[in-house]
């Protein structure tokens, strides 16, 4: 039976109930590790957290929010509390909203811009984790969308190869999206941990999560990317073809021409 082509309807009820878009796992990781045990520090409270922006995206969600005019209330997600320079390094953030500031009658007000990774994969409601070699069912790849009810019953998860097929056939944008934010979590890992080896940088851990909070508070912020260039781990045309590579989705595209 062919798989029918994903079509959003964009009826807007996704972007309606941002706040707590994570899954019950993640939840867990980050009660265990994020408040102090790993170089990323949650500072916001785990019931507050809407949808991640990486530093980047929330660069172009301020500019975009001025189109449109709306206070987007972007604020840090997390940190890294850098020892070397006392400068607090935002990896993610996120939006002090119940409901996307950008939705205006129902309807996003900047969906024909380029929109956050997060927009971009839905209806996926987790990555896909095509790198890992995991298993992954179908039952647990996706939100509560009405457009995937046609197509979840067709799609065949007793094979991996055959599922990322149908997928890549009927989510093909979205299912590139997902992929390439898998990448970029990955690449954010890779980043930290390289720059830890080398002492560019030197994470506070361990310590109490209130002094964490109350210094990351009181330090002067920089986005991660700008972090990057100014601390010599990469040079600013590197930072610029990475970003033009991310927002192409080449590392998804490249791992799929190879599946």
């Amino acid at each position: 039976m062919e798989i029918p082509i994903f079509q959003c309807s964009a009826c807007g009820k996704c972007c309606s109930h941002i706040r707590g878009m994570i899954s019950d796992e993640e939840k867990e990781f980050l009660r265990k590790f994020a408040f102090g045990q790993l170089p990323l520090v949650q500072v916001i409270p785990i019931e507050k957290m809407s949808f991640p922006l990486f530093d980047f995206e929330a660069k172009r969600f301020r500019e975009w929010a001025k189109e449109v005019d709306v206070d987007p209330k972007i604020r840090p997600s997390r940190v890294i509390l850098d020892l070397n320079t006392g400068k607090a390094i935002v990896v993610t953030y996120s939006m002090d909203y119940d409901s996307c500031p950008f939705l205006k009658e129902g309807r996003c007000s900047i969906y024909y811009t380029r929109r956050a990774f997060i927009c971009r994969m839905f209806p996926f409601n987790r990555d896909p984790f095509l790198k890992t070699g995991e298993q992954f069912r179908k039952e647990g790849l996706f939100g509560s969308c009405c457009r995937m009810e046609p197509i979840l019953p067709i799609l065949d998860d007793t094979s991996k190869e055959t599922l990322v097929k149908q997928l890549y056939h009927s989510l093909s944008s979205e299912f590139l999206n997902v992929v390439q934010f898998d990448f970029m979590h990955e690449w954010v890992n890779k980043t930290i941990i390289e720059m830890m080896k080398t002492k560019k940088i030197r994470p506070a851990m361990h310590y109490p999560y209130e002094f964490l909070l109350k210094r990351i508070e009181n330090s002067k912020k920089i986005d991660l990317m700008d972090f990057l260039v100014e601390a010599g781990a990469k040079a600013k045309t590197e930072v610029e073809g990475l970003l033009k590579r991310i927002d192409g989705n080449e590392d998804a595209k490249d791992l799929l021409r190879k599946t």
